[in-house]
């Protein structure tokens, strides 16, 4: 005949197994990359385009601007060289400096407007990316420390079946199927022990018959309210 104390037995062991899996389904779901990583990840990413573009724009400038210089020099060279000497031309050959030195003055500011620009993106960029190696580091430590649990756990859950694969065969049928029913029912807990004459599953105070019928240990005894096997130590 199975006893109270052999189903407690198997109990104890089967909510260390239940424990343990449902530990290693949340480990699971932890492992790989979390979505901070994958924000701080992409805020760099972000960060590092912008830079590149502003490089890109800057290097542009700076060949537009010297493009406009070098236009200035010729006509310079040609007004100031000597050679040419009809006043039209001299005045046409001014006002084109003239206005090359304007576009020259333009380009030249958007030129240190976007070294401004850059200096703020790569500070920007700066930030990101020393975020991005701090989300990093705690992500793997975090990993590491998974994976490691993963790792015990794995072994333990193996060796906790073991032990409930031997510990079932020793329960009769009967026994085994309301054990089973009632761990269903009862979040796992399918034997209560008895203190002061109170079930400890739904802490109602068990009848004597009830109390006296447990403990004579002759056949299992449920409680009259939650149901549960009765342990009476």
């Amino acid at each position: 005949m199975t006893t109270a104390h052999e189903l407690l037995a198997l109990q104890e062991t089967d909510l260390a197994l239940d424990g343990a899996r449902a530990r290693l389904v949340e480990i699971e779901a932890q492992i790989g990359e979390s979505e901070a990583l994958i924000a701080a990840r992409e805020k760099a990413g972000e960060e590092r385009q912008v830079v590149t573009q502003r490089r890109s724009r800057l290097s542009e400038t700076e060949w537009s601007v010297d493009e406009v210089r070098s236009k200035a020099a010729e006509v310079e060279s040609k007004l100031y060289g000597g050679t040419i000497r009809n006043p039209k031309e001299l005045s046409d050959l001014d006002a084109d400096l003239s206005s090359l030195k304007v576009q020259v003055a333009k380009r030249e500011d958007v030129l240190l407007s976007l070294l401004v620009e850059i200096e703020d993106a790569e500070a920007q960029l700066a930030g990101a990316e020393a975020a991005l190696g701090e989300v990093e580091s705690e992500w793997n430590q975090h990993q590491a420390a998974l994976l490691e649990e993963k790792a015990q756990l794995e072994p333990r859950i193996a060796s906790l079946q073991a032990s409930h694969d031997n510990q079932s065969p020793a329960v009769d049928a009967s026994s085994l199927r309301l054990y089973q029913l009632l761990r269903e029912r009862r979040g796992g807990q399918a034997v209560a022990g008895v203190e002061r004459g109170m079930c400890q599953g739904c802490r109602i105070t068990l009848p004597m018959s009830v109390l006296q019928k447990a403990r004579s240990g002759i056949t299992l005894v449920q409680c009259v309210s939650c149901e549960r096997i009765l342990l009476v130590s």
